[in-house]
């Protein structure tokens, strides 16, 4: 290639590169389904090389009873707590997340390790929403294998980790992997429009991945999510037979 004098060009970058893409407001996303994500790092039992390292699947359980975690936010008149309770710990346990085709959903990645996790979600790329400092209370000796103890005040600024939870100027668009820094919850939204199927989403450091942070979903179109709710029904009645 040879480079020869010419005509400058009078093109210039546009300042919107795509004129398709829209930030998700909260307004849209009212009424949405909100999952919850634990970061936890167990440490190692009897017979274990190193720590686990797992991706907990909880759900919101008012009434539950310990171990749970509780989740601060807000201060004042405006403090709101949520209870959530560990429903799957380990990659082979079931799938317990069904986003429903077409639909958008929460996603609440909450920090419970010292290390940073950079987490990818197969299929489909997301929105991160927001990025929150947080205060993480480890219950001692309640991280087990199967529940999760911890209480996480978030927006309350009180440890100088030196760490800025705030979004990047790049985490403005679609993204397939965020990182989730030590004290701090971060919220995606996923809207998964491709295919129906099973998928996973997994720590993308190996050695995390390998230690079991990686979980399935499965993608349901709606016209199937009544006969998910028979299902569970039927599962329930016989085990009360």
């Amino acid at each position: 290639m040879r480079v020869v004098g010419g005509r400058r060009s009078s093109y210039s970058v546009p300042s919107i590169l795509g004129t398709d893409f829209r930030r998700t407001s909260q307004e849209d996303l009212a009424g949405c389904v909100v999952r919850a994500i634990a970061l936890v790092e167990r440490p190692a039992e009897m017979g274990e090389q190193a720590p686990m390292l797992t991706l907990r699947e909880l759900v919101e359980d008012p009434a539950g009873g310990e171990p749970v975690i509780t989740v601060v936010e807000g201060r004042g008149a405006e403090e709101r707590t949520s209870r959530w309770r560990t429903v799957a710990t380990r990659f082979e346990d079931a799938a317990t997340f069904f986003p429903v085709l077409h639909e958008p959903e929460i996603w609440r990645l909450i920090n419970l390790t010292q290390d940073t996790h950079p987490i990818h979600v197969h299929l489909d790329s997301f929105q991160v929403l927001g990025r929150h400092p947080a205060v993480v209370a480890l219950a001692e000796d309640r991280i087990t294998a199967s529940g999760t103890s911890a209480t996480v005040h978030i927006g309350q600024r009180i440890v100088d980790d030196r760490i800025p939870h705030a979004l990047d100027d790049n985490e403005l668009g679609l993204k397939d992997t965020v990182r989730v820094n030590p004290n701090e919850v971060v919220d995606i939204v996923v809207r998964f429009e491709s295919y129906a199927g099973r998928y996973m989403y997994h720590c993308h450091i190996l050695e995390h991945e390998d230690r079991d942070m990686m979980r399935p979903f499965v993608i349901m179109p709606a016209e199937l999510m009544p006969f998910m709710g028979m299902g569970m029904d039927m599962a329930s009645d016989d085990g009360k037979m």
